[in-house]
């Protein structure tokens, strides 16, 4: 398996990639393509780019992991804003981006998610046929997870994310809120996305340089009217697969999304597993079935 650094245009904006594509492809022969999407606060190189080289290593796939826009090493300010929509379009601007290349069958494309990746995913594949085949794995709607905030809260992250916008517009200052607790932050009243989302992204388990444990105040009024899974209903006739941990608090999510979307779909469960053991600790147990179903869709 071959990785290498790649570059693509979404709305104007370069966005960073890494393509992974199997060393053993015989010249002309174009073979099905995955556009892998990170997690909310993640980058390219953790979770996204494990499953990406997963996916590779078969010798049936290419695969591309790539930074949504603001984050990572991809343009886009102000730096680690959650615009949910504009999100979407990254992932339809990857698979136009697959879709330009040599070795790529256009007609054979589909999508992983994880996390609030999943939920962009899913959105993206509603409106764009050129996706075959979606799977998401510990997927998440990004904008009903804001929702579950206490009402006050959400309230006064909006309201704080009005003034900076005037801020930024004056001074270019942002204002940003973490993402996660600090390691030293953590108590057992942690929820256990939380505590566990700090252990994997704040040590060297998933710790990487462009993923920093903050978002632009202004990301809670862009997500506040996002929703991944409105439209599920237009993905028929393409499948649809959710992989979840057993023990996941964000599996409501997977259950929600697979009790609204049409046949065919699937629900899938890693038992004993939590929301964030998908990202590594489990990826021997969900490649197998990532891997048949991309198999048998693409």
């Amino acid at each position: 398996m071959a990785r290498s650094d790649v570059a693509f245009r979404s709305n104007g904006l370069k966005l960073s990639g890494h393509l992974y594509v199997p060393k053993s492809t015989s010249a002309g022969k174009k073979l099905p393509a995955i556009a892998v999407v990170h997690p909310f606060g993640g980058v390219k190189e953790q979770t996204a780019g494990v499953y990406a080289d997963v996916l590779a290593q078969t010798g049936d796939f290419v695969a591309l992991a790539f930074d949504r826009r603001h984050q990572g090493a991809s343009e886009g300010e102000p730096r680690q804003l959650e615009d949910g929509w504009g999100m979407v379009e990254d992932v339809k601007a990857a698979v136009t981006y697959l879709s330009t290349l040599d070795n790529v069958d256009p007609n054979r494309i589909g999508v992983l998610g994880i996390c609030a990746g999943g939920g962009y995913a899913v959105c993206a594949t509603t409106t764009d046929p050129r996706i075959k085949a979606t799977a998401t794995v510990s997927g998440v709607d990004i904008g009903s997870f804001m929702h579950k905030l206490p009402k006050e809260q959400m309230l006064k992250m909006i309201a704080d994310g009005a003034l900076d916008r005037i801020q930024y517009a004056r001074t270019g200052a942002v204002n940003y809120v973490p993402i996660l607790p600090q390691l030293n932050e953590v108590t057992k009243d942690t929820p256990t996305l939380m505590a566990e989302g700090a252990e994997y992204y704040l040590t060297p388990r998933g710790q990487y340089k462009t993923s920093i444990n903050r978002t632009a105040t202004w990301s809670y009024d862009m997500l506040a009217h996002y929703n991944s899974f409105k439209m599920l209903d237009w993905m028929v006739p393409r499948p649809l697969l959710f992989i979840a941990g057993s023990e996941a608090d964000t599996l409501g999510y997977s259950e929600d999304a697979f009790a609204k979307a049409q046949d065919p779909k699937e629900l899938f469960l890693i038992q004993g597993r939590t929301h964030i053991d998908l990202y590594d600790k489990s990826v021997p147990e969900v490649s197998p079935k990532l891997i048949d179903f991309f198999t048998k869709h693409l």
